[in-house]
């Protein structure tokens, strides 16, 4: 059945688009705590923001970035650009374990409530059980390729890094086989 805007579906809409305006001129609209898109950080722009918006510690990733500053010791203005890159990347990081060890709880506690308390399995249900659980551990494509899309970044600021103090990478390769662009590599001056 195909939608009709009636006259009086008309009017009805029209009403509560007036009640929706004057329910946020007064501010009585329900503000959501962070923005939908924000839901675990990883690719957020602004990570101070993020880190606000996701209920973290201020302090305490400020923190992190003066032990990266601390450890590194970046010379330059371009050294620390890499420096806080580099923390960034592990904040995000340490993030991804973060989400990854919260769903994988959420996922094991509605599993193991679906069970019946003090009711002992049968083979079979032992058997579902088991394989459930064992796929849920197996199947987080979406975190793994986050935090392996993360490492590699994190990877790759060490070897600019190292490109930066030393005009070349060092043969610095540990996950990331390929290279990622022609800037990865140290232009002689001619």
């Amino acid at each position: 059945m195909a939608y009709e805007l009636t006259p009086r579906r008309l009017a009805a809409a029209r009403a509560n688009i007036q009640k929706a305006w004057a329910a946020h001129r007064a501010g009585r609209v329900p503000r959501s705590e962070r923005p939908p898109n924000l839901k675990h950080g990883f690719f957020a722009r602004n990570l101070r923001q993020s880190v606000v918006l996701l209920g973290e510690d201020v302090r305490e990733y400020d923190a992190h970035l003066r032990r990266f500053e601390d450890a590194l010791l970046p010379q330059n203005d371009r050294e620390r650009r890499i420096v806080r890159r580099l923390a960034e990347a592990a904040w995000r990081l340490i993030r991804g374990y973060r989400a990854r060890a919260q769903a994988q709880t959420r996922k094991l506690r509605k599993a193991l409530e679906r069970v019946a308390p003090h009711t002992p399995l049968d083979p079979f249900q032992t058997k579902v059980l088991a394989a459930f659980l064992v796929k849920m551990f197996s199947d987080e494509h979406y975190v793994l390729n986050c935090v392996t899309r993360l490492r590699n970044q994190f990877e790759r600021l060490f070897r600019l890094l190292l490109i930066e103090r030393t005009g070349s990478d060092q043969g610095f390769r540990i996950f990331s086989y390929r290279r990622f662009s022609k800037w990865d590599q140290a232009v002689p001056f001619h």
